[in-house]
C-alpha cells in the first residue's frame, strides 16, 4: 500500500522518490498478478479474465511476464515524469515482462511551447518556443505534424536560446530523430518517436501505445450499458474522497459526474477530429438510449444492442465521426483492471487515484490492485544563490524602516537634530491622546500627518539610503527570479546536460536492481 504521506515533490537536485520502496516493487507487481488472477466477472458480454486476455495481446503480442504500466501527455516531460519510464523498464527487464507507456494523446492542450532557459543580459530568463498553434480545447491528438520549414524553426529557436548548453543536452538527438520519423501521421507521433530515440540510448525499453488507439474497447460499452449505476459509484467515491481529506468544494479534485433523471455523464471525451472536446451524456427511455455530446445528439440505439461488444462496436463507430476517449479515472481504471499488473503513477495521479480504488470497490465489488509512485527532481546547471523569500522579505522590512524610520540612518547634524526633536515630540502627542479618555481623533490624524512630513524631510536629507534600499531590494527580487529560472524543475528532460541524466538514470537503476 502507499503511505500517502511520503508522497512529496523531492526537494532537492538529485532526489528520487519511490513507493513503495524499491526492494517491495517487485513483491507488488506478483501479488498484483496473483489478485487478477482471481477477477471473475463480466465486462458486458465478456468475462473479465478473456478479456484481459485480449487487451494485453493488443498492447503486447510478445509478452509472458508482467506488465508494467505507466503513461503521461505527450507534452515535453520533466525528469520526474522520465524518472517513471527508467523504473517501469528496469522492473520489467528485471521479471522478463514489458514496460509499456500509454500516450495520452486524448488530453487537452494547455499551450503548444517549449519553456527553454536562456542566458540575456539580465541573467537568465524562460523563453516560451511555439512549436505549433495553439487553440484551446483541442486534444494532442489533434496536433498536425510539423513540416520540415516548421521543425527546422522549432529547432533553430531551441538551439538559440539553449546556447552553449545545446550541445551537452539531448536536444540534437531528439530533434534528428524528429526529423527522421517519416512514418509519423501527427506531431504525436513525431514527439514520442523523438522521445524515444533518446530514451532508447540510455536503455530505457518500453512499449509505446497511444491511448486513442487501444482505449476503445467492451469496458466503454460496459459503461454505456450501466450508465446510472457507473454514475453512483463514480460520484460515490468522490463523496468519500471529499469527506476523508476534509474536501469542501464539490469541484475538487474533479466534478461529480452530472445527471438528471434519465440522463447522465459518464468520464468520456466526445469530439471529431479538429474541434474541442465535450463531454458524454446517456440517456435512456425505455428501450430506447441516445448518446449525446453535451446538448447534441451524436447516435441512438437499443439498450439490447448494447449488451453485446459487437452491438455496441457498430453503433460507436456510427457515431457521426465522434471519437470516444477516457477521462482520467476511467483511463486508470481501465489501465489497472483491464490491463496491467503494476501501474507506476507520479504525485497528481497517485493522490487522485485514491478515488479509482473506491471505484473499483464499488463497481466490480473486488479489492483494486495496488499501484505505486516515482519522481524525481532534476534541475538545469544554472547559476544561482542563496536569496530566498527571507531575503526578500528582510529587504523589504528595511526599505520601510527607512521610510518611517528615517532618523536611525541619517547623519547627527543640527537640520537633522531639529527633525528629529519635532518627529519625538510628535509621537510622545500622539502617544498621549491614544490613551486619553476622550481621545481627540481630528488631533491624532493632524499629528500623524506632521510625523509623516517630517519623515519626508528627513528622507530628502539622507537620498542615498533609501536609494541603496531600492538597489538592494531590486538586486534580491532579480535574484529571487534567475533562482526561480534555474530550480525550476519541469523542464523537458532532454534540455537537461546529459550527465545530468546520466546520474539519475544510474541512481534509479541500481535502486531497483539491488531491490530485485
Amino acid at each position: 500500500m502507499l503511505d500517502f504521506a511520503k508522497i512529496k515533490t523531492p526537494p532537492n537536485d538529485g532526489d528520487v522518490l519511490v513507493e513503495p520502496a524499491a526492494d517491495h516493487l517487485a513483491h507488488l507487481a506478483e501479488s498484483n498478478h496473483a489478485l487478477l488472477d482471481t477477477y471473475d466477472f463480466p465486462v458486458l458480454d465478456q468475462n473479465i479474465r478473456d478479456l484481459r486476455q485480449a487487451l494485453r495481446r493488443q498492447l503486447c503480442s510478445t509478452c509472458t511476464g508482467p506488465i508494467i504500466l505507466t503513461g503521461h501527455q505527450p507534452d515535453f516531460i520533466h525528469a520526474g515524469v522520465w524518472a517513471k519510464h527508467i523504473v517501469a523498464s528496469q522492473l520489467a527487464h528485471a521479471f522478463s515482462g514489458k514496460a509499456v507507456n500509454l500516450v495520452v494523446d486524448s488530453d487537452a492542450l494547455h499551450d503548444t511551447v517549449l519553456n527553454v532557459p536562456t542566458a540575456t543580459d539580465r541573467g537568465y530568463e524562460i523563453k516560451p518556443v511555439r512549436y505549433a498553434p495553439m487553440v484551446r480545447g483541442l486534444a494532442h491528438e489533434s496536433i498536425v505534424k510539423l513540416d520540415p520549414a516548421r521543425l527546422q524553426s522549432f529547432q533553430h529557436s531551441v538551439r538559440e536560446f539553449l546556447g552553449s548548453k545545446y550541445a551537452q543536452s539531448c536536444m540534437p538527438a531528439y530533434f534528428s530523430a524528429m526529423a527522421s520519423a517519416s512514418d509519423a501521421r501527427d506531431w504525436v507521433d513525431q514527439t514520442v518517436t523523438a522521445r524515444r530515440s533518446v530514451e532508447h540510448a540510455f536503455g530505457v525499453e518500453m512499449i509505446e501505445h497511444r491511448v486513442s488507439r487501444v482505449w476503445f474497447s467492451p469496458f466503454l460499452a460496459d459503461m454505456l450499458a450501466n450508465a446510472p449505476r457507473f454514475r453512483a459509484c463514480y460520484n460515490a467515491a468522490l463523496t468519500d474522497y471529499r469527506r476523508k481529506n476534509r474536501v469542501r468544494s464539490p469541484n475538487r479534485p474533479i466534478p461529480d459526474l452530472a445527471g438528471d433523471g434519465q440522463r447522465c455523464e459518464l468520464p468520456v471525451w466526445v469530439y471529431r477530429t479538429q474541434e474541442p472536446r465535450r463531454r458524454l451524456f446517456v440517456e435512456t427511455q425505455g428501450d430506447r438510449v441516445a448518446l449525446y455530446a453535451d446538448h447534441e445528439p451524436i447516435a441512438q440505439t437499443s439498450s439490447q444492442q448494447l449488451q453485446t461488444w459487437e452491438g455496441a462496436r457498430a453503433v460507436l463507430k456510427d457515431a457521426g465521426g465522434y471519437h470516444f476517449r477516457p477521462r482520467a479515472l476511467s483511463l486508470t481504471l481501465w489501465a489497472r483492471v483491464l490491463v496491467g499488473d503494476l501501474f507506476i503513477h507520479g504525485i497528481g495521479g497517485a493522490k487522485y487515484d485514491r478515488i479509482t480504488d473506491d471505484l473499483i470497490r464499488r463497481y466490480y465489488n473486488v479489492t483494486p490492485p495496488a499501484m505505486a509512485c516515482v519522481s524525481a527532481t532534476v534541475l538545469m546547471n544554472l547559476p544561482h544563490d542563496d536569496a530566498n523569500q527571507s531575503t526578500l522579505r528582510a529587504a523589504q522590512a528595511t526599505r520601510r524602516d527607512i521610510r518611517f524610520n528615517p532618523q536611525r540612518y541619517i547623519a547627527a547634524t543640527p537640520p537633522a537634530e531639529q527633525l528629529i526633536a519635532r518627529r519625538a515630540k510628535a509621537i510622545t502627542q500622539s502617544t498621549t491622546l491614544r490613551y486619553e479618555a476622550r481621545r481627540d481623533h481630528i488631533r491624532r490624524r493632524d499629528i500623524f500627518r506632521e510625523i509623516r512630513a517630517i519623515n519626508e524631510e528627513l528622507n530628502a536629507l539622507n537620498t542615498a539610503a533609501a536609494q541603496s534600499s531600492d538597489r538592494n531590494l531590486t538586486d534580491v527580487a532579480r535574484r529571487l527570479a534567475e533562482n526561480r529560472v534555474a530550480k525550476h524543475r519541469d523542464y523537458f528532460f532532454a534540455l537537461l546536460d546529459r550527465k545530468r541524466l546520466e546520474r539519475l538514470y544510474d541512481k534509479l537503476a541500481s535502486t531497483i536492481n539491488i531491490a530485485v
